[in-house]
């Protein structure tokens, strides 16, 4: 934490760290104070807030990486199966939620903001899936992105279909909010594989969209790390297996996920401290 002590400290460091940063900064700034505006207006200061946070940061993410592929014109870097299994895990909780209510905010953010967020954010992966595929394709890194989206759909269904709660006493929609839960916790290790096998300097919106898309699990894991005995229900009429215990299974997913990201995350911290773009080593993986 040394250079950040510098920087702090050190008005002209603190300037120049500004400056090269301002428009990261100036999304953040805009983002957290547009939480806080939904916070005050529409939420009741209940807990389940923390999902509507976990998923206004992972709607950003995905704001801010579709702006940059726009802007560029390039999807060098992206991995268009992690922006694939996005996709279907969006399309999967929105037919959960939009329909039920078992798995909504408690509080007001639930009556509507929250399924906008998910909407919006199935919008924006719908599009990337556009830009990488058909639109920017000529700058897909077609030859690194080896973990296809297949390998994982099918595990994570069938790991739904096992192992899910029963909030919306309808087991269809039980299981695709699951198997939404299930893939989502997998969907960053083809972006994290394609980094690890291209290694070097990380694009800045690219290592942001990745962070935002781990804040947003960990903010999801803060809630259900606290709620997740809500899910068991050992009386409950469903398919899964062991329905007094689902919840812990909501919980590892949440754990995989950022097992996964906790070498990205060493080298995103580390380069955030040193003031230098991310840069990652090459693994032969």
């Amino acid at each position: 934490m040394g250079n950040w002590k510098q920087i702090l400290t050190d008005p002209v460091k603190l300037q120049l760290w500004i400056k090269r940063n301002i428009k990261e900064l100036s999304y953040w700034v805009g983002f957290i104070a547009f939480i806080l505006v939904v916070y005050f207006a529409l939420s009741s200061k209940d807990f389940s807030f923390f999902l509507t946070v976990s998923g206004a940061v992972q709607m950003f993410g995905f704001l801010i990486m579709s702006f940059r592929v726009f802007s560029t014109r390039n999807v060098s870097g992206l991995s268009l199966h992690t922006f694939i299994c996005c996709l279907i895990s969006f399309v999967a909780r929105l037919c959960s939620i939009l329909k039920y209510e078992g798995y909504l905010p408690y509080d007001a953010s639930g009556d509507w903001f929250y399924q906008v967020v998910e909407l919006i954010s199935f919008s924006l992966s719908a599009l990337m899936v556009f830009f990488i595929s058909k639109k920017f394709n000529s700058s897909y890194n077609w030859d690194l992105d080896a973990i296809k989206f297949y390998y994982l759909v099918p595990p994570a269904l069938i790991l739904a279909v096992l192992i899910h709660p029963s909030l919306n006493n309808y087991t269809p929609a039980d299981i695709a909010w699951t198997f939404a839960l299930y893939l989502e916790s997998v969907a960053m290790f083809p972006q994290i594989y394609l980094f690890s096998k291209r290694g070097g300097e990380i694009e800045s919106y690219t290592s942001h969209f990745v962070a935002s898309q781990g804040l947003s699990r960990l903010l999801a894991f803060i809630f259900w790390a606290f709620s997740f005995h809500e899910l068991n229900d050992a009386k409950a009429k469903s398919l899964a297996v062991a329905p007094g215990h689902v919840g812990y299974g909501v919980l590892i997913s949440q754990i995989i996920q950022m097992i996964l990201m906790a070498d990205f995350f060493y080298h995103y911290v580390r380069c955030l401290n040193r003031g230098i773009p991310m840069t990652l080593p090459t693994y032969n993986v």
